[in-house]
């Protein structure tokens, strides 16, 4: 039974709009409808997203009747044709085919008869048309459907979804975005036909799974995934029963897939160091995986302190609001306008914003080589900047740059001493022979270290070894030239670390290692003393 229902269309700007479209096509002799989700949101009263237009008339036939048009998909039936600066798909009536890969038609056939094309669609509530003066085709009771809050495919629903397996992840979709029940036949269907699902492309998958995400009755929607088992043809889905159950359960709807994916990785347990591989196993876009990541490191912290300079930079203060209403979903409460002032506040936003860029500290350092070097000098800096240990200023930090120049260019110091008599082992009661000591070679390596930080410490700041490791492998008499080449690299903010060679004559005669940190002297003394 056919029930048919007037529609004002003229009152529904998107479809008035595009009223001029179907007038034109109708005076060439065709027919023209407006169908698909736009004409099922109208009877919902929602608002619509798109207009869909189709007709009689052929691609060739569309392309002859219309000046502009674009082959966006002729070779399945659809023409694009642009109308007072709006594009609109046109597509002809067909029908299709054995479906390739349970995805694509292998062929499109076209036919002058609506209900022939009405048949070939996914759900009821999808298939229904509606004319220029507002009458509604509705042959497979969608109507009824939408009253019932049921999605129900057209026909047998195991031959629906052996055609087009995405159809299935539309079903949860639309039980998500809806609120709608699955009928009882076609879910059935869904549970014996699963794992088609992995004929599709992720890509499209995907797309469907982030509207079922970001749908008002997202648990009804989870819930349909779940149990229909279509999870288990998801990639970092398996063995995920429970992690989507919770997912379903969580108080917020999502407004932005950014918000849906990172809460999913909480969910899932996913690590930091897997958040790339589990995101590039659904082909999202460089930028956005970036995105999340970032996401999901902040939700993280956040969930134990409160923002700070340096974790509102690597975020960025869209993503960062975002996380902040995000926490009140897991009980947290959201302090927008504590963060807004700290943004206000931020010394810099983004490393443009530093006094000093890559070229002025090649510059400063007297090299014209680029190298990892310099991206780590820059984030050195920018990091001091955010932890205010380092005023944003070009005189300031080209100081700091030249004091640690031996730190950032991986330089060598190499510092002489004469070995004398004094200094042997003899001498020391180290050993019995006239040869340069282990103890005093040692305060040669300790000596050089000592000299290279001095340029590192401030006003009443000295430094002191805490570790010394020394293989001595060959003899010096007294007299030789004992040269120590040391590298430094800083291990935190007052802990240095040194790799050592000491030299005789060019030949290596011993290697060490050593550890300083630069104390405050008088307090230092104060704890000697005690």
């Amino acid at each position: 039974m056919e029930w048919i229902k007037m529609i004002n269309v003229k009152q529904i700007p998107e479809f008035n709009k595009a009223l001029p479209l179907i007038e034109t096509i109708e005076d060439a002799g065709y027919e023209a409808y407006f169908v698909g989700g736009g004409v099922r949101d109208t009877l919902l009263n929602l608002s619509i997203s798109d207009v869909d237009i189709a007709s009689s008339a052929t691609p060739d036939e569309i392309q002859r009747i219309f000046p502009i048009t674009f082959d966006v998909g002729i070779k399945h039936g659809t023409v694009m044709v642009l109308n007072d600066k709006e594009t609109y798909e046109i597509t002809t009536f067909r029908t299709e085919s054995k479906y390739e890969k349970f995805r694509r038609p292998e062929k499109v056939d076209y036919v002058r008869s609506l209900q022939e094309d009405l048949k070939r669609r996914d759900f009821t509530i999808n298939a229904i048309a509606l004319s220029r003066t507002g009458v509604i085709k509705d042959p497979f009771d969608g109507q009824e459907d939408i009253k019932a809050r049921l999605i129900r495919a057209v026909g047998n629903p195991v031959e629906r979804f052996r055609e087009d397996a995405l159809r299935m992840m539309r079903a949860a979709r639309f039980v998500s975005q809806l609120g709608f029940e699955i009928e009882a036949e076609t879910k059935e269907a869904v549970v014996d036909y699963h794992p088609l699902l992995s004929k599709i492309a992720i890509e499209r998958v995907r797309e469907e799974f982030v509207k079922l995400l970001m749908g008002r009755n997202r648990k009804g929607g989870l819930k349909f995934f779940v149990e229909t088992r279509l999870f288990h043809m998801c990639p970092g889905f398996q063995n995920k029963h429970e992690e989507l159950i919770d997912l379903a359960l969580f108080p917020m709807q999502f407004k932005t897939s950014l918000s849906a994916w990172t809460t999913l990785l909480y969910f899932f347990s996913v690590p930091q160091e897997n958040v790339d591989s589990f995101l590039r196993g659904w082909k999202l876009s460089n930028n956005e995986i970036s995105n999340i990541q970032k996401a999901y490191r902040a939700l993280i912290i956040r969930f134990d302190k409160f923002w700070d300079y340096p974790l509102l930079f690597e975020t960025g203060i869209e993503i960062a609001t975002e996380i902040e209403e995000l926490i009140t979903g897991f009980g947290f409460t959201n302090d927008s306008n504590r963060l807004l002032a700290l943004d206000k506040t931020m010394p810099i936003h983004r490393i443009q914003d530093m006094a000093i860029n890559g070229k002025e500290v090649m510059a400063l350092l007297d090299t014209h080589r680029g190298g990892p070097y310099l991206g780590e000098i820059l984030a050195d800096v920018k990091q001091r900047i955010l932890t205010e240990r380092l005023e944003n200023n070009k005189a300031v930090i080209s100081e700091f740059i030249d004091k640690r120049r031996l730190i950032y260019l991986d330089e060598v110091m190499m510092k002489s001493y004469t070995v004398t008599e004094e200094e042997t082992a003899e001498h020391v009661g180290s050993g019995d022979l006239a040869v340069l000591s282990s103890p005093s070679l040692i305060a040669y390596m300790e000596n050089c270290c000592k000299e290279m930080m001095k340029d590192l410490l401030n006003e009443g700041e000295t430094s002191v070894g805490t570790f010394v490791t020394m293989k001595h492998s060959a003899p010096s008499k007294v007299g030789a030239v004992i040269v120590i080449e040391a590298r430094i690299k800083e291990l935190s903010g007052s802990k240095y670390s040194f790799s050592i060679v000491a030299k005789d004559s060019d030949e290596i005669i011993a290697q060490g290692e050593h550890t300083r940190v630069i104390v405050k002297s008088e307090r230092f003394m104060k704890n000697v003393t005690k």
